[in-house]
């Protein structure tokens, strides 16, 4: 760590923080869905409502509805659930770096395509 640390100009703390929180957010997921997250998400998804009042106005209307559901109504909800977090939390997001690179490696073939048909 200590090599780490001065070959980066870093504190030896900051790469041992660095180094945890790194690890540590590849072993765990960070909560477990639960049924109540699922009916939650579904009925926010069927009203549409969004801000800070959407959640407090859903546990008022929506808790006795919830409270009624049989358990393999609420496995239903939760499995629906885990699917759509599985398909948002690992889908692939295009950052400006890789953006960049893409176009770099595009106009690099273009151009050596073009050396290629002006050198026959």
């Amino acid at each position: 760590m200590k090599t780490i640390a001065l070959a980066n100009h870093k504190s030896v703390n900051r790469v041992q923080r660095e180094l945890y929180l790194g690890y540590n957010s590849f072993r765990t997921r960070r909560s477990q869905p639960s049924a109540w997250n699922a009916f939650c998400w579904k009925k926010n998804k069927e009203k549409g409502t969004e801000g800070k009042g959407a959640l407090p106005a859903l546990v008022q209307h929506a808790s006795q509805e919830y409270k009624s559901l049989s358990t393999e109504e609420k496995k239903t909800l939760l499995d629906e659930y885990t699917s759509y977090r599985e398909s948002k939390v690992f889908g692939l997001h295009a950052t400006a770096k890789s953006k960049v690179n893409d176009i770099t490696e595009t106009l690099k073939a273009v151009e050596n395509e073009v050396h290629f048909f002006f050198s026959m």
